[in-house]
């Protein structure tokens, strides 16, 4: 998720209508679109044909040699046509699409157009300065029912409806490909008639700027008029998707504005009109990044099509914490106060992506199954560390604990149980091999119970069990009507978590949880009698056998009377 883009679409959603877009060929290079430089070199080739001579490796100074003046376009058509309509027809094919191009998709509204138009329709957006000659733009516009007033040549200026009265005006400032009388290439050697300099002085001074496609470079005019401008009622953004060039960092410091650094001109509109559609959903002045992701997936999760929208979603808030964790330091002595504030920190910082988890696990399908459990992996294997040993290192483990619970707990309110055995079949890397991940990562492993119960200052019995009941119960709330509908999800996934284990680790000390001492102390029934309901009404709960787990019904209730042995042994203080 990117945080620049955040702030662009906070200040759009919250100043509406106060954005001017300035959009350059970077923008329409994605639809095949040529640049006004490459027109231009194209025609000077074709003009050097005609003069039987080599205007390479120059061509624009070939071209000033000859003729004595930098190439405009109005000098470039007259030697190779003599009417408006063949001037037309001349440049007609660099901006339509031939039937190649148009099967291929070309020369027609990118994403980046189609979302700035939908911007538009909404009055986000009210006026389109754009230096490239194509109607992309208009065109986009036009496909949604929106006429726009364009400008093209200082003469329509005077004619068109002014800017506080239209609903979207399109400066075009180098002209328009069907306009060719007024079109200009080498603008950086020219000046804006003074109409549309003082037009844009006007929209400097009143509005603020996104650019797009656009890096300085060439448009010396252009950059000159809005260094002009010394009211900045709105901020400024100058994106840039390789690296910030000189111009646009002079710019963004004169503008008192921000470089903001995208991939391409179709995502960062995608995700500027995502991020806005967010707001305008929780109307909300206050959003955590929390919220917005949340809001995202349910958006993403229902429609195939946005299955790697919903994959980098995850994957950009598995990276952000890892990034926080990996930052915590492992050396030091561990105090109570240490060690639970360590614990406090990891369970606010997985916040989020559990509950990501427990939302896409329940509205979500089998193809995102890889997307949880992959995302879970980041958090189940050892980190490559050159210390040894020691209670920050265990409780390192902890954030693969939580989402394990949290994918855990999704899977059974879902009745997902073809995604709770292949979570249970996963495995650990450690620095000696692998390990089933139901051993690495279990509620006795991470941190044992005494030096748990010191740190929160408690004697509960099963200590990382009810941290993990009381913290992820309100990521439940919106789903379950009562409390005891949770604590029932609880009980039967810890029980089934017992039972892999009994059926992976085969003997050793299997993980109890908070069922064991309620069974044995108050008398609550065996969450198995639960499950064996379960798994006799729901045609879903075979998905919960597989040769890798419990192979069929017969092989549970054998597991199950192993881990009831062991159970019947524990006693007292040992869960």
């Amino acid at each position: 998720m990117n945080a620049q883009v955040s702030s662009v679409s906070h200040s759009i959603y919250n100043n509406k209508g106060a954005f001017a877009l300035l959009l350059g060929s970077g923008v329409s290079s994605g639809a095949g679109i040529p640049t006004g430089s490459d027109i231009a070199l194209d025609l000077i080739r074709q003009i050097a044909v005609l003069e039987n001579a080599n205007c390479e490796p120059e061509p624009e100074e070939w071209f000033f040699k000859r003729f004595g003046e930098w190439p405009g376009y109005a000098s470039l058509l007259e030697p190779l046509t003599n009417t408006e309509t063949e001037r037309q027809n001349l440049l007609r094919r660099y901006f339509e699409p031939n039937e190649t191009e148009l099967e291929e998709g070309l020369k027609k509204p990118t994403l980046a157009h189609q979302t700035i138009a939908r911007l538009v329709s909404k009055g986000y957006v009210r006026v389109i300065i754009t230096t490239t000659l194509d109607r992309l733009v208009e065109n986009a516009l036009r496909c949604i029912g929106i006429e726009p007033v364009v400008i093209s040549c200082p003469g329509h200026i005077v004619n068109s409806l002014p800017i506080v009265h239209s609903r979207v005006t399109v400066i075009k400032v180098n002209g328009d490909y069907m306009d060719s009388s007024f079109l200009n290439v080498k603008s950086e050697a020219d000046k804006y008639e003074e109409r549309l300099s003082e037009l844009l002085r006007y929209v400097s001074d009143n509005f603020g700027l996104i650019t797009c496609g656009w890096t300085g470079t060439s448009d010396r005019v252009l950059k000159e008029a809005l260094e002009t401008s010394n009211k900045f009622r709105f901020s400024n953004y100058f994106t840039y998707s390789d690296k910030v060039g000189n111009e646009l960092e002079e710019l963004a410091y004169i503008r008192r504005g921000k470089a903001v650094s995208i991939t391409n001109a179709d995502m960062f509109f995608k995700e500027l009109h995502e991020k806005i559609e967010v707001l305008e959903s929780t109307k909300s002045a206050d959003l955590s990044t929390s919220q917005i992701a949340l809001t995202k997936l349910k958006k993403f999760i229902v429609h195939d099509e946005q299955i790697i929208s919903l994959h980098d979603l995850i994957r950009s808030e598995v990276d952000r914490i890892n990034f926080n964790f990996n930052a915590l330091p492992v050396a030091g002595t561990p105090t109570k106060e240490g060690i639970k504030g360590r614990v406090n920190y990891y369970f606010k910082q997985c916040s989020s992506l559990s509950s990501l988890f427990v939302n896409g696990v329940y509205w979500g399908k089998e193809q995102h199954h890889s997307i949880w459990l992959n995302s879970l992996a980041c958090f189940t294997s050892a980190k490559e560390r050159d210390e040894d040993g020691g209670v920050w290192l265990d409780l390192e483990t902890l954030p693969g604990l939580i989402f394990l619970y949290s994918i855990g707990l999704a899977s059974i309110m879902k009745k997902d149980y073809r995604l709770l055995s292949k979570m249970f079949s996963m495995t650990s890397h450690l620095r000696y091999g692998e390990a089933p991940i139901l051993d690495h990562v279990n509620v006795a492993k991470v941190l044992d119970y005494d030096t748990l119960r010191e740190a929160l200052g408690n004697r509960q019995l099963v200590p990382m069990s009810e941290l993990l009941f009381s913290e992820l119960k309100p990521l439940f709330n919106s789903f379950l009507p009562h409390s005891k509908d949770y604590e029932n999800i609880f009980d039967m996934f810890e029980y089934l978590l017992a039972l892999a284990h009994t059926k992976k680790m085969g003997k050793g000390r299997v993980p109890v949880g908070r069922f064991g001492y309620r069974v044995k102390q108050s008398g609550i029934k065996h969450p198995f009698e639960q499950i064996a309901n379960e798994l006799g009404t729901h045609k879903e709960a075979e998905n919960l056998f597989s040769s890798s787990l419990f192979v069929d019904i017969a092989d549970l209730k054998h597991t199950e009377k192993k881990f009831k042995e062991y159970f019947d042994k524990l006693s007292g203080y040992y869960f």
